[in-house]
């Protein structure tokens, strides 16, 4: 068979399966009718008390929810068009021994990048720690906004990240609120660590 030619690809499947899942859409689409564009999303107990209920991490069940809010159905730019500006915000909260602070944005023609920086407090656990943000940032305002990640660096106990806003945020963010919230790629298998750490000659 050429690259060119499409194969068929088989899935397993059977009138279980079938059954759930039409339930499962029926009630997205009852859920969608009630909202009504609206965005529901229950409290950290009420997660915490299905992830036990259910033998579900409480990430897993965040997520599913995330994405029966409503969306966006527009995408950030390829281009990120002139630099306009750079636009500091400077707003900083401390949750669970972590210091966030949103630092500034830089005001492109098409987008705006915001820049946000996380560290660990504690200085006792700041050399066993490596930080790994499973955070997406939502811009809370009666303009709708589309946010994708943008870039991260960073490591240990200490990181740095990036989002695109589009469109671009206006020069008061007066009547604009800021919050991260929890995101990473769905079902995420755990990576595991290759340690090397023999000896290699080269001869």
């Amino acid at each position: 068979m050429g690259w060119g030619e499409v194969r068929e690809i088989r899935f397993e499947y059977n009138e279980e399966i079938k059954e759930i899942d039409e339930q499962m859409i029926r009630l997205i689409s009852t859920r969608r009718s009630l909202t009504k564009g609206k965005r529901f999303f229950p409290t950290n107990e009420l997660i915490a008390e299905w992830a036990k209920a259910f033998e579900m991490e409480e990430l897993e069940i965040r997520l599913i929810l995330h994405h029966l809010q409503p969306q966006i159905m527009r995408h950030v730019p390829n281009e990120l068009g002139e630099l306009k500006n750079v636009m500091p915000i400077m707003k900083k909260t401390v949750v669970d021994s972590c210091e966030y602070m949103l630092t500034h944005a830089m005001q492109h023609e098409n987008v705006s990048i915001v820049h946000v920086e996380i560290k660990l407090l504690d200085e006792e656990k700041r050399s066993e720690v490596h930080l790994k943000p499973n955070l997406t940032l939502e811009v809370i305002s009666d303009q709708p906004y589309f946010v994708q990640r943008h870039g991260s660096r960073g490591g240990g106990h200490h990181t740095e990240m990036e989002f695109a806003i589009s469109p671009p945020l206006p020069e008061t963010l007066e009547h604009i609120e800021f919050s991260l919230v929890p995101s990473a790629v769905f079902m995420e298998h755990p990576i595991k660590e290759l340690i090397l750490d023999k000896q290699v000659d080269f001869e």
